[in-house]
């Protein structure tokens, strides 16, 4: 019986593979490590053009059956796409890129776990990158990625920066696309590329509606500290809402704090402690700002939903787990981001696209009905 060979410089055991026996078939006596594009051409029947274009996720002119077929045999025979060389060939390497201003936050947790998901059955491959909600951090990421050549990037979350800086990063984002690459937004319809839209207007907008109906007229604000796209549509959709329905939103009754269960803390205790005219319910820019303020109220005697009423927003953060369960406004954050991978696979067209779902709001213990 031979020895196993071994690596001389680390005494690792060095796997090598069968010879083929004669009830292989000739395609699988091909060793995996030297199996090339034509193999699994020859062996699925079909042109190294054709296998090429199967093997690439992004393709559009190839038909599910030669795809499956194609792909079944490159995984038979072990085949390893050479991404330095799909790269060189096409522009770009499987992967898609996602630029997430900060992968704490549930919300864009949600958002990713839908991208993962599209992704990973596209046959792509993603990574992350943080940003901090700052768009020079994007330009410098954006910048970084380009030399990655990804098929496409995906920009999810806030961004706040100057106008200098958001002209600067759709100069950094043109560049790439005149690469070949792909950008995708999945959030907010503020830069001019294709967007996978987060209903906030709308979601806020229904949600006090909502609340009316349920008999709630004064309310409090706990608004994002910074200003976004996306903190202005959550605002605007609030008082808009308030608006057409006659809720007076006081000047008193609007806090600004960070988007965080700390922040939501903070906001509510300020609240609590001066106790505006005849307060009774407090919206939060996010479920985490509005559990935070949950646990403000038990601290200064008071029960959420029963004295005062609790709603927040983005139905992400285990809103069923506290109790009272969360009023909230559920965004289809997972669909929206499964939609900006649909994108960014989809043919080019003249006209920016823009997908968007609804919202839906959900009603929990946190805001029983007021009539009577």
């Amino acid at each position: 019986m031979g020895r196993t060979p071994r690596c001389a410089r680390c005494q690792d055991a060095i796997v090598t593979t069968e010879p083929a026996t004669d009830d292989q078939s000739p395609d699988d006596r091909i060793r995996p490590s030297t199996v090339t594009l034509r193999d699994v051409a020859g062996a699925a029947g079909v042109s190294k053009a054709s296998a090429s274009r199967a093997l690439d996720p992004t393709s559009q002119y190839v038909s599910p059956e030669m795809r499956a077929r194609v792909l079944e045999t490159a995984r038979r025979l072990g085949y390893r796409p050479n991404a330095s060389a799909r790269a060189t060939t096409t522009g770009a390497t499987a992967m898609v890129a996602v630029l997430v201003s900060d992968i704490r936050d549930p919300y864009n947790a949600e958002i990713v776990h839908g991208v993962i998901e599209q992704a990973g059955s596209s046959g792509l491959v993603a990574t992350f990158a943080g940003t901090d909600h700052a768009i020079d951090d994007e330009i410098r990421v954006v910048r970084m990625m380009r030399s990655l050549r990804p098929h496409a990037m995906i920009l999810t979350g806030a961004r706040s920066g100057s106008t200098v800086s958001r002209a600067s990063l759709e100069e950094e984002l043109a560049r790439y696309t005149q690469e070949g690459g792909r950008v995708v937004i999945a959030g907010d319809d503020e830069l001019p590329f294709d967007t996978a839209v987060v209903p906030r207007r709308r979601g806020a907008s229904e949600l006090v509606a909502e609340l009316f109906r349920l008999g709630y007229r004064s309310p409090a604000v706990l608004r994002p500290d910074h200003d976004s796209a996306a903190a202005r549509q959550w605002e605007d959709g609030i008082v808009e809402g308030a608006h057409r329905l006659g809720m007076r939103i006081e000047y008193d009754a609007v806090v600004r704090t960070p988007m965080t269960r700390d922040g939501g803390y903070d906001a509510a205790r300020n609240l609590m402690e001066r106790r505006p005219e005849g307060l009774d319910v407090v919206l939060a820019a996010t479920d985490a700002m509005a559990i935070g303020a949950m646990s403000a109220m038990r601290d200064a005697g008071l029960n959420p939903g029963t004295e005062i009423g609790v709603a927040g927003f983005d139905d992400v953060v285990g809103t069923e787990d506290v109790t009272p369960a969360l009023t909230s406004v559920n965004l289809a954050l997972a669909r929206v981001g499964a939609a900006a991978v649909k994108l960014a696979l989809a043919e080019s067209a003249a006209d920016h696209r823009r997908v968007e779902f609804e919202p839906r709001v959900i009603l929990r213990g946190t805001t029983p009905a007021r009539h009577g």
